[in-house]
């Protein structure tokens, strides 16, 4: 039997990711669905850029100017402003090699953030996840070619689908991540190193000097200025992801350090009495946003006194 061509492929991925946009498939039509992904790779490809070209359409015929990320799911889309014969005109030039389409879908660009104490899971365009910490900025940009993260400040955990036509990158400062079937944090606070995790999957990372690192399941690695990525050892999975259940775990920090990390979720500040007291070393897990419980509780395992007052919180010597 021959094989179809590309443009029947495209055409065929066009139709499908149409019917899709006019709700949840029948349970028989999705049964057809998947069998038809599972026939030829080049179909999850050519499907994977109709529903782009769809999403990117919805955007552009509903919204002016930048658009703000929204959760997508491949399996179930709302009908939204397009009817199923123009997302199919718009669908079918791209998905044969228009520039049209795709052209301005290379050129799209989608920012996120979040504000300090919020947390957001942000379902990517391709089914993969993105969970985006507190004070956090970056812009999502994914293309025919490429799926790319900028990460402005701030950390972000991502589960990535794989997907080995259209990798996936994740760039910060002079680092890059480059990701496939993965799930890692990308971590950028301050002037701090870029901290990267992953916690399993292929995941490799170059600094601004060309040099690679392919970071095992449960490691850490740090990019530094100028220098190569250097891995530091494995991680404590609870740990380093507490962050998203709204918990801060520490594991035997100087105060001064906590008080920083709890600055990430909350305006009121902690405030150690003098140096003595900012080294003390302190474990447990506590709530992100909860600066006075953590006050409260340091001072009585080391025998401190805590003052709360409207502008701050001082931690002293009894």
């Amino acid at each position: 039997m021959d094989e179809p061509k590309s443009q029947d492929v495209d055409q065929t991925a066009c139709l499908w990711a149409a019917r899709l946009d006019d709700g949840p498939l029948p349970a028989a039509d999705r049964t057809r669905l998947d069998a038809w992904l599972a026939a030829d790779v080049r179909h999850l490809g050519a499907f994977a850029r109709a529903r782009a070209v769809a999403v990117h359409s919805r955007r552009a015929g509903g919204l002016a100017g930048g658009t703000p990320l929204r959760s997508l799911s491949l399996s179930s889309q709302p009908r939204g402003e397009l009817n199923r014969r123009a997302l199919i005109a718009a669908c079918v030039p791209a998905a044969l090699g228009g520039v049209g389409a795709w052209a301005l879908l290379r050129q799209s660009a989608d920012p996120f953030s979040t504000r300090k104490g919020e947390t957001r899971v942000v379902p990517l365009d391709d089914g993969s996840v993105m969970t985006v910490n507190t004070l956090s900025a970056g812009v999502v940009r994914y293309g025919q070619s490429a799926r790319t993260v900028v990460l402005k400040t701030g950390e972000a955990l991502f589960n990535v689908v794989a997907d080995v036509g259209r990798p996936f990158v994740v760039r910060s400062g002079d680092t890059t991540v480059m990701a496939n079937g993965a799930n890692f944090l990308v971590r950028r606070l301050g002037d701090q190193p870029v901290e990267v995790v992953s916690f399993g999957g292929d995941v490799e990372i170059k600094g601004d000097v060309g040099h690679r690192l392919k970071l095992a399941a449960n490691t850490q690695a740090v990019v530094r200025e100028g220098a190569r990525p250097q891995s530091v050892g494995e991680v404590d999975a609870d740990r380093e992801l507490a962050w998203r259940r709204g918990r801060i775990q520490l594991e035997n920090e100087t105060l001064s350090q906590a008080a920083l990390e709890f600055a990430r979720y909350s305006d009121t500040p902690i405030v150690m009495a003098d140096a003595g007291v900012a080294d003390l070393r302190i474990t447990g897990l506590f709530v992100a946003n909860d600066p006075v419980a953590f006050a409260k509780a340091a001072a009585g395992s080391l025998d401190l006194k805590v003052d709360v007052n409207a502008e701050q919180i001082v931690l002293a010597r009894v």
